[in-house]
C-alpha cells in the first residue's frame, strides 16, 4: 500500500477531527515521525480550553488512527502504537488481512501433530495456560461467567480439531507466543461481523 503524503495526511486527520469533535475545534499541535502523525485539537475560541483529549496518532501508510486520552502523553502512545503495528506485521505473515484494531476474531486451532515423541500439544497447552485462555458461560440468573481453562478442559477440547476458542482481549499477545513457541502451529483466525 502506498503511503500517503502529507497534505493527503492532513486532510485525513482534519477530517477525523471534524466527525468526532465537530467544527468548533481545530488541530492544535501536529508532531510527524517515520510512519506516524500525531495531532491533537482544541478549541477555534481561544477563551476556551478544551480538556481530556490526548494524542491522536494516525498510520501514514494506511490512514487507520489510534486516540488517546488526555493520561497518555505522545512517546506513550508512540510506543504502544508501533508496539500494536510491530506485532500485526508479525501476525499478518500467517494471516495476511490479521488488523490489530479489530476485536471480532476467534482463534481457531486446526491440528495439532500428535506423535508419542512429539511435545507439540503440550507446547500448545502451556501457551494457551500462559495467556489465560478462557470461556463463558451463563448462570441461573442468565448472567455471563467467566472461566479459565485448565490443562485438563484444554486436552479434552483439543482432543478434536479444528477447535474455536472464541475471542480474547489479549489475541495478539496469544498469537505472538505461539508463533515464537512452533511457527508450525496450525492456528487460523475466524472473523466475526
Amino acid at each position: 500500500m502506498q503511503e500517503n503524503s502529507m497534505t493527503e495526511i492532513i486532510k485525513i486527520a482534519e477530517k477525523y477531527v471534524l466527525n468526532n469533535a465537530g467544527d468548533h475545534v481545530e488541530i492544535s499541535y501536529t508532531e510527524d515521525y517515520d510512519d506516524i502523525f500525531v495531532f491533537g485539537y482544541q478549541a477555534k475560541d481561544k477563551k476556551v480550553m478544551l480538556i481530556g483529549q490526548g494524542p491522536i496518532l494516525l498510520v501514514k501508510k494506511d490512514g487507520r488512527i489510534f486516540e488517546f486520552g488526555s493520561a497518555t502523553g505522545v512517546k506513550q502512545a508512540l510506543i504502544e502504537v508501533i508496539t500494536k503495528l510491530n506485532k500485526e506485521r508479525l501476525i499478518r505473515i500467517f494471516h495476511k488481512e490479521y488488523n490489530i484494531q479489530n476485536s471480532n476474531y476467534h482463534l481457531v486451532i486446526n491440528d495439532i501433530y500428535r506423535d508419542d515423541d512429539s511435545e507439540d500439544l503440550n507446547n500448545l497447552i502451556t501457551v494457551l495456560l500462559r495467556n489465560r485462555i478462557g470461556y463463558s458461560t451463563r448462570d441461573e440468573n442468565n448472567k455471563i461467567q467467566f472461566h479459565y481453562y485448565n490443562k485438563e478442559q484444554l486436552e479434552e477440547i483439543l482432543k478434536q480439531t479444528p477447535v474455536n476458542l472464541g475471542k480474547h482481549s489479549n489475541l495478539a499477545d496469544i498469537l505472538i507466543d505461539l508463533i515464537n513457541t512452533n511457527i508450525y502451529f496450525n492456528w487460523t483466525l475466524s472473523e466475526t461481523k
